[in-house]
């Protein structure tokens, strides 16, 4: 846990403590920004209130588009309407959202506010705490975030403006879902904190200077002038980068599975307890589950390939060969065998290039792992019936990286999650969907031959 950076700087004062340290004096995570305002604290506090925080340039407003986005999405699904837009957003409004509430203000000083919910879900689930219990809650699966802001003098006719976000997990669970968000948000949350001070510094200035919101906002729009196309770049940036982390990713991670069967357990998930991974797809299949079990069981290199891009995965040094029948000799199979995944001589081969058969439950599923007693990933296939000649197949990836030997993930870890975000969580998803639905055609078109025959 770190603690609060001020807490022991005589710099800034006798009594150098803040209000959020009684209310979040822990935490994972925290965020600090500082300006200095040519205008007096009482002026500053008064626009660090007021300030309307939509007031901020194109990118803050995609931003928050952005976010909203999901929400959106989920309720004209469901038929809602849903609550128009705010036509702004200022601190001093927050005790009259449903979500955050005020934790305690110094009036001329202080300003503190804060909420509970999973903010890495696309659809923020919130949970509403009174202001008085904020600091013991403690209910797993949960994050506490709270905010605060404050003005100090800084010498004459000048004032010290900070912001300050902390946020604390309430168990491992949580810290792991929000470390792997805030990798991704934690920027643009910067970005953010940078864009709401400058708002509140300029209109502290205009307030001190006399100067009208008309003059000052002109003046602004002048002075942006030639900046234009690089925000225009960057607000594209943005969006791209935000569209695929709030919107894609959770849609390719659990692609075709139901929100029980993404998180429900599965044969194969006691193989890696510790997974900080885990990645569900899902596809039915108009055949029984004998129908499609052997589809499962001739899998690998040198058998019936993965049902996928395989002139790709041959573009790429992997001699894979898909077939589109049931071969008997490939039916042979039982836990301890090798599936390879790719020639012994793949240039970038390695242990978990020939994982094992670690679960072999006919008709039921078929569990993969690298050898040894601490794999770094597990790949199950796992058949449910489901009505009369119906069958659910899941793909179940659980992965711990930083047991990996692939890879640059164990010399720089931040470059091998990125690499995983960027590259191989896609890639995962494009080939494995691509193998599903190949088990699925191959399964069904044989399902119907079959039956054909038989009529």
């Amino acid at each position: 846990m770190l603690r609060n950076p001020f807490a022991s700087d005589p710099s800034v004062g006798t009594d150098s403590s803040m209000l959020i340290d009684r209310y979040v004096p822990e935490y994972d995570v925290t965020v600090i920004r500082h300006a200095v305002v040519d205008a007096d604290p009482e002026t500053t506090y008064e626009a660090m209130l007021t300030a309307d925080l939509l007031d901020t340039g194109p990118i803050v407003r995609a931003l928050g588009a952005l976010r909203a986005a999901p929400i959106a999405i989920a309720r004209r699904i469901r038929g809602e309407s849903g609550a128009p837009p705010p036509e702004r957003m200022r601190f001093v409004d927050v005790p009259e959202t449903d979500e955050w509430m005020l934790l305690e203000e110094a009036p001329g000083e202080e300003f503190v506010f804060g909420a509970v919910g999973k903010f890495w879900k696309p659809e923020i689930e919130w949970h509403r705490v009174d202001p008085e219990a904020f600091s013991a809650f403690d209910e797993p699966g949960y994050a506490k975030l709270a905010i605060g802001l404050s003005v100090r003098p800084y010498g004459e006719g000048r004032t010290l403006l900070s912001y300050e976000a902390r946020t604390a997990t309430t168990d491992d669970r949580a810290r792991r879902n929000f470390r792997r968000y805030w990798r991704v948000i934690g920027p643009f949350a910067g970005y953010l904190m940078s864009r709401a001070l400058e708002r509140i510094e300029s209109d502290a200035e205009a307030r001190a200077s006399g100067e009208s919101t008309e003059s000052r906002l002109e003046g602004e729009k002048r002075g942006r002038g030639n900046g234009t196309g690089r925000r225009l770049v960057a607000t594209a940036a943005v969006l791209l980068a935000g569209a695929y982390h709030v919107a894609i990713r959770p849609w390719h991670r659990r692609w075709g599975a139901t929100a029980d069967e993404a998180r429900g357990p599965l044969p194969g998930d006691d193989l890696l307890p510790g997974a900080s991974d885990q990645v569900t797809h899902a596809i039915e299949i108009d055949a029984p589950a004998e129908s499609v079990w052997p589809w499962l069981v001739q899998l690998g290199q040198d058998r019936g390939g993965f049902y996928s891009y395989d002139r790709l995965e041959r573009a790429v040094g992997a001699d894979i060969h898909n077939v589109d029948r049931i071969v008997p000799e490939y039916q042979d199979l039982e836990e301890g065998d090798v599936v390879r995944l790719a020639p012994d001589d793949y240039p970038v081969s390695s242990p978990e290039s020939a994982p094992e058969v670690a679960r072999f439950d006919p008709e039921r599923a078929l569990v993969l792992r690298p050898p040894g007693d601490s794999p770094a990933w597990t790949w199950a296939f796992v058949l449910k019936p489901v009505g009369e000649g119906s069958t659910r197949l899941l793909a179940r990836m659980r992965s711990n990286p930083h047991r990996s030997s692939i890879g640059p993930r164990t010399a720089h870890p931040i470059l091998g999650e990125a690499v995983d975000y960027l590259f191989w969580e896609p890639a995962h998803f494009l080939m494995e969907r691509k193998m599903l639905r190949g088990i699925k055609r191959r399964a069904e078109r044989a399902e119907r031959t079959a039956a054909h025959s038989a009529g």
